[in-house]
């Protein structure tokens, strides 16, 4: 029920409802006046035009939606013109394919464009029809085009932060599963499927940051603080983060406290303990969806106070025997656990915008150095087959041809849909053809099962249309977050939109299966044997991407360890988001990888293993992060400066070793350089050992070894993660 009330919350599901009531309501009309044929064209104009919207400014969704608007509409005029003439129309489709898959060039929002383009020559507006039977078509089709960027323009102009709202409360309902998920490693810390969804966790809520943060900060009046509500949202983005790298901060040996700890209750009341904090975030995600403000969240102070009270009754036990440094483990995750708290609490504060009137949204952060650009070629570097784009759109544009010509030699009725099987399936990741052409396939079957039986109940198109309004935001709710799925709900949608105009039987929808299997087939064997793009080939760079983003962020937060100078915020954080993105990518590169074949994979193994240590070392230097404002000022080592530059020398041994298979530096001890901080570690335990013997509770010194076993703890494992992020390095050699 849980998942209903967050579809029901979710930008997709606005994404739906406007889509499906842009593409319904011309029909409506249409049926009401008797002139279905134009309000079908006008509904396959807003349908094309709305695959192809996606969030930015006014200017840039106006710039789209228009253009897109006029080239769908052209587009599909020229193809219902040329297939009069078979030869024509074959070399009109392969040129038109060509362009619109090249469009990606110009970054995401033209490649929706190319996308809505291929789907447009596919659908057609009545192929084989007279000029002058055309235009009318030709001009429906261009006005449901400009009929869904009025909706949409219009409702961005009277909320045009609904859609960043919602990704924010999709990103803190991530938070909060990811809180909850990390909480059952207290209790039980092997289990491989937790670790999965952690990795998962990890990787979408990253990325739906980095998403949340191009949109925030290309709003004008949000970057500027001009209103409360655009304030709020910078802040509520900027906690997010911030809450996110402090739940990462959370990272231990989780089953080695386990087993210290076992015959206690304290690993299950840690556990209930986050879990409770998950659950307060939640709130926070369904308040920001809702656009409420929180009066108050449930206090998790007695949880806190009784927790405490049972791990300083079992730090005092006499005949304890978990050793003193692990007490100081679980007092910093404690600490962790108040920050974050701490955190919540005052997010609960953004979302009432009567608190924004004197509050920064910028605490000195220079917002839009934050902003990523968006990656953009040029046309002339990129007609070659050096360039990924270009080799993409020879592949549709040949595989495109080669589904006209099947439909032509096999007398196909109806052969666009090969044509749009191909163009909805194919892909430039071999990866992601592939998971598309099974999920289109058994969706597309079960979706024509779906559409037959309705058919099969009534003929009235006036209720096919009131079945199209489900049908229609569960497809568009769907489409981009689980394919199958909205494969499955698109198929009885296009179905029963045609057969509201013409008529359809149970003959005509099993040939649907059969054209969408072909397309499919050809989409697969293309994108196989020509020119394949395996991801394989961008793993090399993702890997050295990342290696030298927590190379840079290890840095930058560890320097100030060393007292030569303090902590800069804004490098700090553009060094954070820039390891955050790095690591991601990489998660999700291999998480792509595992759908190619296995003799076009690095070895999987070793690869998850250096993107779990990398995480790790990423996670170690967020405590690091999260404590050094606190304990740099206080505990200061000049030797971990040479620490600090021979871990950063290794990462980048590292990536030239991966970038151009230059020798591995010898294995050398790197945690050598911590002797000072472990040898103060070791005399405070025994110091505090002793204090606990003589039943002394209270001391100077529980604080100071709390302090130095966080510092000692999170360098040292830095320095054995690196270490074995060496030899993962050198098993990837065959990438």
């Amino acid at each position: 029920m849980e998942q209903i009330n967050a579809f029901f919350r979710s930008n997709q599901f606005s994404n739906g409802l406007r889509l499906t009531w842009a593409i319904v309501f011309p029909i409506f009309i249409g049926l009401l006046t008797n002139t279905l044929t134009i309000a079908t064209a006008v509904g396959i104009g807003a349908l094309t035009v709305g695959l192809s919207d996606s969030p930015g400014s006014w200017n840039e969704k106006a710039k789209g939606l228009i253009g897109g608007s006029i080239l769908n509409s052209i587009c599909a005029f020229g193809m219902a013109f040329c297939i009069n003439w078979p030869v024509v129309g074959l070399i009109y489709l392969g040129v038109v394919s060509f362009i619109g898959a090249l469009l990606s060039i110009f970054g995401n929002r033209s490649n929706l464009i190319g996308n809505s383009v291929l789907i447009s020559v596919s659908l057609g507006l009545g192929f084989g029809l007279e000029i002058n039977e055309l235009l009318p078509l030709f001009l429906g089709m261009l006005g449901g085009g400009l009929w869904y960027s009025l909706n949409s323009l219009l409702l961005w102009q009277i909320r045009p932060y609904a859609t960043i709202e919602k990704l924010i409360g999709e990103n803190y309902e991530l938070m909060a599963d990811y809180i909850r998920t990390k909480a059952k490693l207290f209790s039980n810390p092997n289990s491989k499927e937790n670790e999965i969804k952690l990795f998962q966790l990890q990787t979408q809520i990253e990325h739906k940051q980095e998403e949340i943060r191009n949109l925030l900060l290309t709003q004008r009046s949000a970057l500027q603080g001009a209103t409360p509500h655009g304030r709020s949202l910078i802040l509520l983005m900027r906690f997010s983060i911030d809450i996110f790298e402090k739940a990462s901060a959370t990272h231990i040996k989780y089953s080695t406290l386990h087993d210290q700890f076992k015959e206690t209750l304290l690993p299950y009341q840690l556990e209930q303990l986050f879990y409770q904090l998950g659950g307060n975030i939640s709130i926070l995600a369904k308040s920001i969806q809702k656009r409420e403000a929180v009066k108050a969240l449930p206090s998790l102070d007695r949880s806190f106070e009784d927790i405490n009270a049972l791990f300083e009754s079992l730090r005092d036990q006499n005949d304890r025997k978990i050793p003193i440094k692990w007490f100081a483990e679980v007092k910093n995750i404690l600490r962790n656990f108040k920050r974050i708290d701490r955190l919540t609490l005052e997010v609960a504060e953004f979302t009432d915008w009567k608190n924004m009137a004197d509050r920064s949204h910028t605490d000195g952060l220079r917002l839009p150095n934050f902003l990523t650009k968006p990656e953009q070629g040029n046309l002339r570097d990129n007609l070659t087959f050096s360039s990924g784009h270009f080799r993409h759109a020879v592949k549709i544009a040949l595989a495109m041809m080669i589904g006209y010509s099947c439909a032509l030699f096999f007398d196909l009725d109806r052969g666009y849909w090969i044509w749009l099987s191909i163009s909805v399936i194919m892909k430039p990741s071999f990866a992601i053809t592939k998971q598309r052409m099974i999920a289109r396939i058994v969706g597309t079957s079960a979706g024509i099962i779906i559409a037959s039986v309705i058919m099969w109940l009534t003929n009235n198109p006036f209720i096919y249309l009131l079945v199209l309004i489900p049908l229609g935001i569960g497809t568009f709710g769907t489409l981009t977050k689980d394919y199958r799925i909205g494969m499955t709900l698109l198929t009885p949608f296009i179905l029963l939109l045609i057969a509201i105009g013409i008529p359809t039987d149970f003959e005509i929808a099993l040939a649907r299966i059969v054209d969408t299997a072909l397309g499919g087939i050809i989409a697969y064997i293309i994108s196989f044997s020509i020119l394949p793009e395996f991801e394989k080939n961008k793993i090399r760079n993702r890997i050295i991407e990342s290696l030298r983003a927590n190379s840079d962020y290890f840095r930058e937060v560890a320097i100030a360890f060393t007292g030569i100078t303090s902590l800069n915020h804004n490098t700090y954080k553009l060094a954070r988001k820039r390891a955050q993105l790095a690591n991601a990518n990489l998660a999700m590169s291999f998480q792509t990888m595992l759908n190619d074949p296995k003799s076009s994979q690095v070895p999987s193994t070793d690869l998850y293993e250096f993107i779990a240590t990398s995480r790790m070392i990423f996670s170690h230097t967020a405590t690091l992060s999260a404590n050094v404002e606190r304990l740099s000022k206080k505990y200061q080592y000049s030797e971990l400066e040479l620490f600090i530059d021979s871990i950063c020398n290794t990462l980048e041994h590292l990536a030239l070793f991966v970038q151009n298979n230059s020798d591995i530096t010898e294995n050398e001890d790197i945690n050598k350089f911590l002797t000072t901080i472990e040898n103060d570690t070791e005399r405070l335990e025994k110091i505090r050992e002793k204090e606990l013997k003589l039943g002394i509770k209270e001391s100077i010194h529980i604080k100071k070894l709390s302090d130095i076993v966080i510092i000692n703890n999170q360098f040292r494992r830095i320095g054995e993660n690196v270490n074995c992020l060496k030899q993962y390095t050198y098993n990837l050699q065959r990438i």
